[in-house]
C-alpha cells in the first residue's frame, strides 16, 4: 500500500484490522503512487510474498491522482503476479479510469 493521502491510510487501517500484513510505503500526500518504486519493491520480492498492490486513484481530500496505467506497467515489467487493487471512490465517474484496459483486479 502506498500513502498518498487520508484514504490510503484508512485503507491500511482496514487491512490491519483484518489481520493482513501491510507494507505501507510512506508518501508526502502531494504525489501519486510512484510507479518506479512499485517496480523496485516488486523486483525485490523474489518469493512472491506481496499478494496485492493497493492504490488510491484520486485522494478525495487532496485531489492527488495516481497513474494507475503506469503502476500496472511497472508490475508487468518485473513479471510479478500481485493483484492490483484500486480505490476509485472519488474518481470513478469524474476522471478517466479504465478498469479492464489498465489490468486492475
Amino acid at each position: 500500500m502506498f500513502e498518498t493521502g487520508h484514504f490510503a491510510t484508512l485503507w491500511r487501517q482496514l487491512a490491519e484490522r483484518l489481520s493482513l500484513t501491510v507494507d505501507f510505503v510512506p508518501g508526502d500526500w502531494r504525489h501519486g503512487v510512484p510507479s518506479a518504486l512499485v517496480e523496485a519493491k516488486l523486483a525485490e520480492d523474489k518469493r512472491y510474498e506481496v499478494k496485492a498492490v493497493c492504490c488510491v486513484h484520486t485522494e478525495t481530500s487532496t485531489g492527488v491522482t495516481s497513474n494507475i496505467r503506469a503502476v500496472r506497467r511497472a508490475m508487468d515489467a518485473v513479471g510479478h503476479h500481485a493483484l492490483l487493487f484500486v480505490d476509485t471512490i472519488s474518481s470513478l465517474a469524474s476522471m478517466d479510469y479504465r478498469h479492464n484496459e489498465w489490468g486492475v483486479e
